[in-house]
């Protein structure tokens, strides 16, 4: 199978490749790096990319047999999640000694979940939508770099201890997680944001 991708420069040290939802590879490389070189680069990472292109095709599969989401069904996913998401933090953070400062519940494109220097968590609603344990998973995932602001192995150390079972529920929201975000790309231009306390 032939690929067809676009290479863009730009100052950087490293180069990396990623499979947009489109199926569009996108090459980054360093700046001065000769065409043959980037080439090479993307030949040697052939299988991962063909991956790559069969886990999206299989998202938008799995968000085609669940159907399209209306603006009225967003509505309805934002007052769940304004219910739901905090009083699963208030949970974690109490069973784990955790302080946070507000809660903020946003329509996102790519991310699920994060958490500010200053103490904000920030969440993807769509997570209502899935089984409780991924959303739980994520809770706990923003939660601990209140206290570890990385991804170091103390942070997942402690993740693991709050909630066992988040390896298996990360691995199924990278495989998944496309599909709901695929499910709503007609509506993500009328997103809001929602803060609490």
């Amino acid at each position: 199978m032939q690929l067809t991708y676009i290479i863009q420069k730009s100052r950087r040290r490293s180069m990396s490749i990623h499979v947009a939802e489109d199926k569009k590879i996108i090459v980054k490389v360093p700046l001065g790096t000769p065409t043959f070189v980037a080439e090479k680069f993307i030949m040697e990472k052939k299988n991962w990319i063909m991956k790559q292109m069969a886990k999206v095709e299989k998202q938008a599969e799995l968000a085609s047999s669940m159907g399209t989401l209306t603006e009225e069904d967003i509505k309805q996913i934002k007052e769940k999640a304004k219910k739901v998401i905090p009083e699963r933090v208030e949970h974690y953070a109490k069973l784990a000694g955790i302080s946070y400062n507000r809660i903020f519940i946003r329509l996102q494109k790519s991310r699920w979940g994060s958490c500010s220097a200053d103490g904000n968590l920030n969440f993807n609603c769509l997570l209502v939508l899935m089984p409780p344990e991924i959303l739980d998973s994520v809770v706990v995932h923003e939660l601990c770099h209140r206290r570890h602001m990385n991804h170091s192995r103390e942070f997942y150390d402690e993740v693991l201890h709050i909630f066992p079972d988040y390896k298996r529920c990360d691995k199924w929201l990278k495989q998944n997680g496309g599909a709901y975000f695929k499910r709503m790309e007609m509506v993500f231009n009328k997103a809001q944001i929602f803060s609490y306390n």
